[in-house]
């Protein structure tokens, strides 16, 4: 699940568009948008701990590119680089030692 970190500007259309450029699967990948932009603030910093805030210099909005694995709870068990070596195969070793 992907979560847009510019609701206002991330329409569902634009996030499918996006998506598809990347070859998403989106039976299995959702990209979620339509939270207040301060929602999301909150959300990333409580349960991910990263950062997401509008970057008063531009029209962008600053944020991590982490892959997050979250457990069933809901928890943040781990998370991994989003653009650089991406470790894909721990990744998938990981997601399959959670549903043991």
């Amino acid at each position: 699940m992907s979560f847009s970190v510019d609701p206002e500007e991330d329409t569902p259309e634009k996030l499918k568009e996006y998506g598809a450029t990347f070859n998403a699967d989106f039976e299995n990948w959702h990209f979620l948008t339509g939270y207040k932009q301060e929602e999301i603030k909150d959300l990333a910093l409580e349960s991910y701990k990263t950062i997401v805030q509008d970057d008063p210099n531009s029209d962008q909005v600053v944020h991590g590119t982490s892959y997050f694995l979250v457990d069933q709870e809901g928890y943040v068990v781990k998370d991994y680089s989003g653009t650089k070596d991406v470790p894909y195969q721990q990744i998938i070793q990981d997601i399959k030692s959670l549903t043991k």
